[in-house]
């Protein structure tokens, strides 16, 4: 399938992009240090399950989000405290998928490195846009609450897009051997 070349541009130049390596260092040395129990590390990998979790942590967060944009959409009282909850679901579970995310991430080579650093960086943007709209939405503030939710949905989904060129375009944590979840330190 073709790719558009003004994505393919940006995946290349977050790849070559040197300039984060001060950062990914600084932060893949922190999740290595904070995961160092291997049972944790191969839980958060999801070795017990036979496949990483991540994957399917995020499935969480994102079918609360869409839901909750699903509801905004349509409108009415009822529909705004239930998207109100759906938002609140996504935020509480968000965090357990990013810690399954980093682990694996921890292990990547340098341009996988790259990607996943942009791809959690641009996800933490959106999951404190969520939380604005949170706040908003508990405020009363529904109006505001929506558009929120709303650029935050966006902001995740080039976030998703990162994370899915990350899998499947770098094959990240995909080992050779057929071993999943890849675990180096195994």
């Amino acid at each position: 399938m073709p790719e558009i070349r003004a994505f393919r541009r940006l995946t290349d130049a977050i790849e070559g992009a040197s300039i984060l390596d001060t950062a990914v260092d600084l932060d893949r040395k922190v999740v290595q240090l904070t995961a160092r129990p291997r049972a944790l590390r191969q839980l958060l990998h999801g070795v017990p399950f036979g496949h990483p979790i991540h994957p399917l942590m995020v499935q969480v967060p994102l079918g609360a989000w869409i839901s909750a944009a699903v509801l905004d959409l349509l409108g009415g009282k009822g529909n705004a405290k239930a998207a109100k909850t759906l938002i609140g679901v996504g935020l509480t579970s968000a965090g357990s998928a990013s810690l399954a995310g980093y682990v694996d991430w921890a292990e990547l080579d340098r341009e996988q490195l790259r990607t996943g650093w942009v791809h959690q960086a641009v996800n933490w943007v959106g999951i404190s846009l969520y939380g604005l709209s949170w706040l908003q939405r508990k405020a009363g503030n529904h109006g505001a609450g929506k558009l929120t939710g709303f650029a935050a949905l966006t902001v995740v989904s080039v976030g998703g897009y990162l994370g899915g060129h990350l899998a499947y375009r770098q094959r990240a944590g995909v080992s050779q051997h057929g071993e999943v979840p890849f675990d180096a330190s195994r």
